[in-house]
């Protein structure tokens, strides 16, 4: 009994899940959903907050710190004691013999510290660099999320395609077989016809899962919940570039996240390298300390500076800078290779636009041309001038120019998406 109940709620549940309402979207809607429940994204996200608050890290180095102290110390021999580990700045006392309390503020404020500022610096560009690689994952996942959404229209359009040859051919199945039972026609076609459905609803069913495929690509490159079917809202159309190829390459050149990462890069490198070369310089710091003890003369306030330089290191900072040197070449030819592939993104794309525009405006002439055939041969079947063969045939012919006229509809929907993307705008 209780297995039957069990088979009969997994049954209802399985028949509400396959009945599910299917949600419209328009491409906007899509694109800001992806933005949200991408993990790609997300990951690109964290690592954009982590670099940005690398460089809040290198920054604070430059403010003045400020520590608190206390000191209770018991014995018959005096000594030096420090603060507690990671407090800064540490605090050292010299404890006297016998019982003593201590209660110490220092503050330490970095006057001349040029390796902290050439940190600092190239810890700002990388947290640049990193806002750009996530400008240039937001722009991956706008145009992969484009792609899946016209590519979910595009097989929508076969469908439409399949289904319409699908209502032809019972409409020729039909009229051979009263042309037959009337003794005007032959059984031959009557089998042909009911052949050529049998195959046009296989090509249907064949599109059907194709654009059920699509929907479920699509649904994954958003993240989005695949109990909730998506319906896209928007129309398979062809869209015409915004500007001219010189104005696409001027923004690319100037606001592709790629380029923008690997100019930061590089000015990240050059900071390095003037880091690396500030450990031979001097660095001057200012240091205060008050002291509230219970020793007679050993409270009050201490100001002064201090001042360090490394006289000998072993040849360390000198490899650090050939290091960084290095590097900044390394990070110039990154940034130079950016802007190559830019370049060449660009102007591919462009390319791309045409050839999709030539073809689409071709596919829509074949498709007035295929239709005028079509109604031409129906004609002439009808009046008993041409065979059911020719007719066939000029279905045919219809169904796959208009197949045809999708996908350049496509192509060139894609192409002008492309080209935006490798420009750097917002698709």
């Amino acid at each position: 009994m209780r297995s039957a109940l069990f088979l009969i709620s997994l049954a209802i549940a399985s028949l509400g899940f396959a009945q599910a309402p299917s949600q419209k979207i328009s491409l906007a809607e899509a694109l800001r959903l992806a933005h949200q429940n991408s993990p790609v994204l997300a990951g690109s996200t964290s690592d954009a907050e982590a670099a940005n608050s690398a460089s809040k890290v290198a920054k604070a180095r430059l403010m003045p710190v400020i520590s608190a102290n206390g000191f209770a110390t018991t014995g018959n021999n005096p000594g030096v004691m420090s603060s507690s580990p990671m407090v800064e700045p540490p605090a050292w006392m010299l404890i006297p013999a016998g019982g003593f309390l201590d209660g110490n503020l220092s503050l330490m404020l970095p006057i001349f510290a040029p390796r902290l500022r050439g940190m600092a610096s190239a810890a700002s560009w990388q947290a640049r660099a990193a806002a750009g690689d996530l400008a240039e994952a937001r722009g991956d996942l706008d145009l992969q999320v484009t792609e899946a959404y016209s590519r979910v229209l595009l097989a929508r359009q076969m469908v439409l395609a399949e289904g319409a040859k699908v209502a032809a051919t019972k409409e020729l199945v039909r009229t051979s077989q009263a042309l037959f039972e009337a003794g005007k026609g032959i059984e031959a076609s009557v089998l042909r016809t009911q052949a050529e459905l049998s195959r046009a609803q296989r090509a249907l069913t064949s599109a059907q899962n194709d654009e059920e495929k699509a929907g479920l690509d699509l649904q994954a490159t958003m993240g989005a919940d695949f109990a909730i079917p998506l319906d896209p809202s928007d129309d398979l159309k062809n869209v015409n570039p915004l500007s001219d190829l010189p104005t696409y390459r001027l923004r690319a050149h100037s606001a592709r996240g790629m380029v923008l990462a690997a100019h930061a890069r590089q000015e990240a490198a050059s900071a390095d390298a003037r880091a690396a070369n500030g450990q031979h310089a001097p660095s001057l710091y200012g240091v205060v300390m008050s002291d509230a003890t219970n020793s007679p003369g050993m409270g009050g306030i201490t100001a002064g500076l201090t001042l360090s330089f490394s006289i000998f290191d072993g040849g360390r900072i000198n490899a650090e800078v050939s290091q960084a040197k290095s590097m900044k070449s390394k990070a110039d030819s990154s940034l130079r290779l950016a802007e190559l592939t830019v370049e060449k993104e660009v102007r591919q794309a462009w390319l791309d636009v045409q050839t999709a525009r030539a073809n689409a405006a071709s596919a829509e002439a074949s498709v007035k041309a295929a239709q005028s055939a079509y109604d031409v041969t129906a004609l002439r079947v009808t009046a008993g001038k041409s065979i059911l063969v020719e007719q066939l045939d000029a279905l045919e012919s219809l169904v796959r120019a208009k197949a045809d006229l999708a996908q350049a509809t496509f192509d060139h929907v894609i192409a002008v998406a492309r080209l935006t993307r490798a420009s750097g705008a917002q698709l």
